[in-house]
C-alpha cells in the first residue's frame, strides 16, 4: 500500500472510531464469558497456538471464536479445514485496507469480554479490527504505534513468536483481579 492509500486509511479508521462506543472493563479467565481471537495467519505454526488458545479459553467455560487475516484473495485450501475459524481475505478489504465481507461483519457485531490481537507486524486491516471492536478487554503485543488495546505484552528478551506470546497472555490475564 502506498503511503497516500495508508494516510486515507487510517484517517477514515480515527473518525469511524469515534463512533465506537465500548463499555472497557478488566477481565480475567474467571470474569470473562467470551472471547475473539484474531490473528495473522502468515505467523509461523500459529494455527496450533490459536487453537490450543481456544482450547484453553473453552475449559474456563468463554465461549470463544478465532478470526484469521489472510493476505491471499482466496482462502488457502489448507485453511479451509480449521474448524471454527472465519476468515479476511485480501479481497474482503476495501482499497484503504479497511476489511469488509460477512466475516467482518460477524466480527463487527460481537461485544467479547476478551480480544486476543495475535500479531507481530503493522497491519491497517488489523488496526481497523481492533480498534473498531467494541471488545470489554482488548490484548495485543506490545507496539510504540498508537493503537486501542488496553493490556500489551513485551516479550523483551524474546523474539516475538505466537506460542511465547501466548504462554505470556495466559500468565499475565490469570493475575489480574477485576473489581466489578
Amino acid at each position: 500500500m502506498s503511503p497516500l492509500v495508508t494516510k486515507i486509511g487510517k484517517y477514515i479508521m480515527k473518525r469511524r472510531q469515534k463512533s465506537v462506543k465500548r463499555d472497557k472493563c478488566v477481565q480475567n479467565f474467571e470474569t470473562a464469558k467470551s472471547a475473539v481471537i484474531l490473528f495473522d495467519t502468515m505467523l509461523p505454526g500459529c494455527f496450533q497456538h490459536v487453537k490450543d488458545l481456544s482450547k484453553f479459553l473453552t475449559s474456563k467455560n468463554i465461549k470463544t471464536k478465532a478470526y484469521g487475516l489472510v493476505a491471499q484473495k482466496e482462502t488457502p485450501q489448507e485453511m479451509l479445514l480449521w474448524a471454527n475459524i472465519e476468515f479476511i481475505t485480501k479481497k474482503d478489504r476495501l482499497w484503504y485496507g479497511a476489511p469488509s465481507g460477512d466475516a467482518t461483519n460477524d466480527y463487527f457485531n460481537q461485544v467479547p469480554d476478551l480480544l486476543f490481537v495475535i500479531n507481530f507486524k503493522e497491519s491497517l486491516t488489523l488496526d481497523y479490527l481492533v480498534s473498531l471492536s467494541r471488545a470489554r478487554f482488548k490484548v495485543g503485543c506490545f507496539t510504540d504505534q498508537e493503537n486501542d488495546l488496553d493490556l500489551m505484552i513485551n516479550p523483551a528478551k524474546k523474539e516475538c513468536e505466537a506460542g511465547f506470546f501466548i504462554e505470556q497472555v495466559k500468565h499475565y490475564i490469570s493475575l489480574l483481579n477485576p473489581s466489578n
